[in-house]
Formats: structure tokens, sequence, C-alpha cells
């Protein structure tokens, strides 16, 4: 590998760690990437893995669910437009998690987060078939790894 392709692949991965984790120094930041990357890869593979709704609990409709549902899109559209008139940092990054969840809820339908928990095993993806989603799966897996690395270090500088 030349210099010039090592210097990119090092300004990368300092761009990367800088966005992720403000350099290993910010805990809540790597947690929060972790958890979206997470959701992001449950989505994925709930919508292109056909054994994923084996995984997936759907609760019927009833109208006890559906004031749930409600009432989380009141509190989504209230918490977003107070956010908008306070502008909190803090605030967006709650606000992008509780999107990440409405999002996965209403891709899925699964409210008992089954799909999810049975996604965060790291070596379920070998289930998968060999093809496309099975690089995405373990593309994610290996990026979620490295940010559990990073947040142990971080709670390690910190202490």
């Amino acid at each position: 590998m030349s210099a010039e392709n090592k210097n990119r692949l090092l300004k990368a991965k300092n761009g990367f760690d800088k966005i992720t984790s403000q350099n290993a120094t910010n805990w809540k930041l790597i947690l929060f990437w972790i958890i979206v990357f997470e959701f992001i890869a449950s989505i994925i593979e709930f919508l292109y893995v056909d054994k994923s709704v084996d995984f997936s609990v759907s609760i019927p409709h009833t109208p006890l669910t559906e004031l749930l549902v409600a009432s989380m899109v009141t509190l989504f559209v209230w918490f977003f437009i107070w956010n908008i008139i306070y502008e909190n940092k803090n605030n967006l990054f709650r606000l992008a998690i509780f999107s990440m969840i409405g999002l996965y809820f209403i891709i899925t339908s699964d409210f008992t987060l089954q799909f999810l928990l049975q996604n965060l095993d790291p070596f379920h993806f070998f289930d998968l078939e060999f093809g496309f989603i099975f690089f995405v799966e373990f593309f994610f897996k290996l990026l979620i790894a490295y940010l559990i690395y990073q947040l142990i270090i971080s709670l390690k500088n910190r202490v």
C-alpha cells in the first residue's frame, strides 16, 4: 500500500473517530451511534431476510395499541417542536433515537422489540444466506464492534 493511500485511510479513520466518538472521549456519543447502527442493521435485515419475520412478534391493532401509537406520535411531535424552539444539542440526539425507534416500529410492527433483541446477537448473521445482505450485516457488526472498542477506551480514559 502506498504512502498516499495510507494517509487517506488514516484521515478517513480519524474523521470517523471524530464524528462517532470525538476521538474516544465522549461515551454518550459512541453509545448513540451504536444504537443508531443497530437499528439500521435490524431494519435492513427485516426488509431483506425472509427468516426475520420468525423473530418479529406483531401485536394486533386494538384500541389500546392505537392509543399507544397516537401518544408516541404526539410526544414525538411535541418533543420535535420543543427541540426546534430551544435548539439543545443533547435533545437532538434524544430526538434522533426516538425517531429511530419510531421508524423501527413503523417498518417492523414489532412493538415487543424481539427482533431487535435477536439481532443484537453478534453471530446470528451466520444463519443468513451468503450474499449481499450477509456482507452488509457483517459490515454493521464490525462497525458496532469497533464502536464498542471505542466505548471501552472512552470509559477507561474517563476513570
